[in-house]
C-alpha cells in the first residue's frame, strides 16, 4: 500500500474550500478599525483567499451554458428567456447562512438596474416551498429557480458542481462569464464586479 496518495478533484476541492474558510475567518479577526488587515498574517490570509478565488475560476466554464430549471410556481423557465442581458447568477440554498446573509445585497442590486438590462437570477439547492417561504419573508426581488438534483445538474454543466455555496457568476450580454466569486460577497467586492461587468 502507497504511503502517500495523490488526493482527487473532490479532496482537493474541500482543501481548497477550507483554505478560503480560514482565509475569510482570519480577514475578520486581524481587521483594524481602518478596515485593513492588522497585521502580516493579515496579508497572508487575503492571499490565500485570492488564490481560493482563483482555483475556483479555473473550474467553470467561459460560457454561460442553456439550462431550463422550474419556477416557484413549477413552470419550466429557459436561460434563452434572458440571453442579451447582463446576469448575476447566484447559486444558493436556504439552508446556507451565508448565503441568507447576501441576499439582501441581492435584492439591493436587483434595485438598482432595470431587470430588463440585468438581472439577478437566483438558483437554489431546494425545493420550491422553502424557497417561496424564504422569498416572501425577504421580500426577494429577482427571478428564483428550483430543485435540488436540477439545480445540481445545472452547476455541473457551469463545472461548479465540486464547489461550496454560494457562488456566484457575471454573465455579460453575449453569454460570456466575466467573472465568479466564490462564498459570501461583500458589498465592495459586489461593487467592482458589477463595476467590471457594465463596463
Amino acid at each position: 500500500m502507497p504511503l502517500f496518495r495523490v488526493p482527487g478533484r473532490r479532496s482537493l476541492m474541500f482543501i481548497a474550500i477550507g483554505l478560503y474558510v480560514t482565509a475569510i475567518a482570519l480577514i475578520w479577526i486581524l481587521r483594524s478599525g481602518t478596515g485593513e488587515p492588522a497585521t502580516a498574517l493579515g496579508r497572508t490570509a487575503l492571499e490565500t483567499d485570492a488564490a481560493a478565488q482563483n482555483w475556483a475560476r479555473r473550474q467553470i466554464t467561459d460560457a454561460l451554458p442553456s439550462f431550463r430549471l422550474p419556477d416557484l410556481d413549477g413552470h419550466p423557465r429557459d436561460s434563452e428567456e434572458w440571453q442579451g442581458r447582463l446576469l448575476v447568477i447566484n447559486v444558493w440554498a436556504t439552508w446556507c447562512a451565508p448565503c441568507r446573509e447576501e441576499v439582501p445585497l441581492l435584492i439591493d442590486l436587483q434595485n438598482q438596474y432595470d431587470p430588463k438590462v440585468l438581472t439577478v437570477l437566483g438558483l437554489s439547492l431546494d425545493d420550491p416551498a422553502p424557497v417561496a417561504r424564504f422569498a416572501e419573508d425577504f421580500g426577494i426581488n429577482y427571478p428564483l429557480l428550483v430543485g435540488s438534483d436540477e439545480v445540481r445538474e445545472v452547476t455541473r454543466q457551469f463545472g461548479s458542481d465540486q464547489l461550496g455555496l454560494p457562488h456566484t457568476f457575471f454573465v455579460d450580454t453575449e453569454g460570456t462569464i466575466v467573472d465568479f466569486h466564490l462564498g459570501l460577497i461583500t458589498p465592495e467586492q459586489m461593487e467592482r464586479l458589477i463595476e467590471r461587468l457594465v463596463e
